[in-house]
């Protein structure tokens, strides 16, 4: 297959043979879209697991005009644009790495270009709609703890990345919450050393900036925020559990102040069903464009969809999506307004006395009252009832 067909066509990632993602746990991925993992450094070694039966596989079905056999979810997501996500994954990286050669793209060749490293699930929140593979405080909170892979298997890919470092060309960094991980900053003098000019993309709950990662981050010029939010006050810190409101806006100030990229990764569910469209206005009166906000749908947990709420209500939010789409707001925001309207409109089986109860437990774990923070939510009225109102 010729390069142009390759590079057109809505099959082909650069990923399986240009970059990877590693969790901490040990799995090893193409991306973190991807629904399978390509090997498991705790069983074999990056140089195994990249050259072994899955990745060549996937290869192989790239090179071939066929599906990836991990990659339903990204294809899913560009389905005649009725997406639940602003962009693939798949198509960031093209668009990240649309310079590789194409002949590059061969057989059994991984030349590394880019990678996601998340190299503890430390962090000191536990969101609501986390989980221990992604958080520490949720992994005390349940005590469930994943094995890692040994000091030698760790140092053996550590290795493997550093030494790529120099032709790496966009970093994912991730967790977890980057800013707290000390592995970063070795990785980091790396970089400003021998790749200063890498491209540098920071997913973080901005809860602190006085951290040697931070610093260190800020040396490099092409950077990208992507800063997870989904609401304001009282209702951050329920679900942003651990979090300060007034400690995020802190730092998002100091944030504003380098000359970086900075957007918004928002989710919509159940707890900001009707105050994210306050967020986003929020964040709009301080000076952010309406293309600093990523915004889709909650998929999981299922107890925290928003598509719980009454129909009644769920028809006043989509008659609220619908207005702000006919506004124009510009191209993301107006996507995200999109592709949250098209799940809300597919089928759901709703159950929110269950999401109430499911709440509950989670105060007594926590010590707090959704019922006191989430007024509107323990008080929405049964069908039928909010015909003719407004949210």
């Amino acid at each position: 297959m010729d390069a142009k067909r390759a590079l057109t066509k809505g099959v082909f990632c650069p990923m399986p043979f240009k970059g990877l993602m590693y969790n901490f746990d040990g799995k090893v991925k193409n991306c973190i879209r991807s629904a399978g993992k390509i090997g498991d450094l705790k069983e074999n070694s990056i140089d195994e697991i990249l050259n072994g039966d899955a990745n060549q596989h996937t290869q192989s079905c790239m090179l071939n005009d066929k599906p990836g056999p991990n990659c339903g979810p990204c294809y899913d997501l560009e389905k005649g644009k009725q997406s639940f996500d602003i962009i693939s994954d798949r198509i960031f990286y093209m668009r990240e790495l649309k310079n590789e050669p194409f002949v590059d793209y061969q057989q059994g060749n991984h030349g590394l270009r880019a990678v996601d490293v998340r190299w503890t699930n430390l962090c000191n929140f536990a969101c609501v709609y986390c989980s221990s593979e992604f958080s520490s405080k949720w992994a005390s909170e349940l005590k469930q703890f994943s094995s890692t892979p040994n000091k030698a298997q760790l140092q053996e890919f550590k290795d493997y990345i550093f030494s790529n470092a120099s032709q790496l060309k966009h970093v994912y960094m991730a967790g977890g919450e980057p800013l707290q991980m000390k592995q970063n900053e070795e990785f980091l003098d790396l970089l400003a050393d021998v790749n200063p000019d890498v491209n540098l993309r920071i997913n973080t709950n901005l809860s602190k900036t006085d951290t040697q990662v931070f610093e260190k981050i800020c040396q490099f010029k092409n950077v990208h925020w992507t800063i997870s939010v989904e609401t304001t006050g009282d209702e951050f810190e329920y679900i942003r559990y651990g979090g300060k409101w007034q400690d995020f806006l802190d730092n998002l100030e100091i944030v504003k102040r380098q000359d970086h990229k900075v957007s918004f990764n928002m989710l919509y569910f159940l707890l900001n069903y009707n105050s994210f469209f306050d967020t986003v206005e929020y964040f709009q009166n301080k000076g952010f464009h309406n293309n600093s906000f990523i915004a889709g749908p909650l998929l999981s947990p299922i107890y925290l969809n928003a598509r719980h709420v009454p129909k009644s209500v769920l028809d006043l939010v989509k008659i609220k999506l619908q207005n702000k789409i006919n506004q124009k707001p510009g191209y993301l925001l107006e996507e995200s307004y999109k592709n949250i309207l098209n799940y809300i409109n597919e089928p759901f089986e709703k159950d929110l006395s269950n999401s109430l109860s499911q709440l509950k437990v989670m105060d007594q774990r926590r010590n707090l009252d959704s019922s006191k923070v989430f007024k509107d939510l323990y008080n929405i009225p049964t069908e039928g009832e909010y015909s003719g109102k407004t949210i």
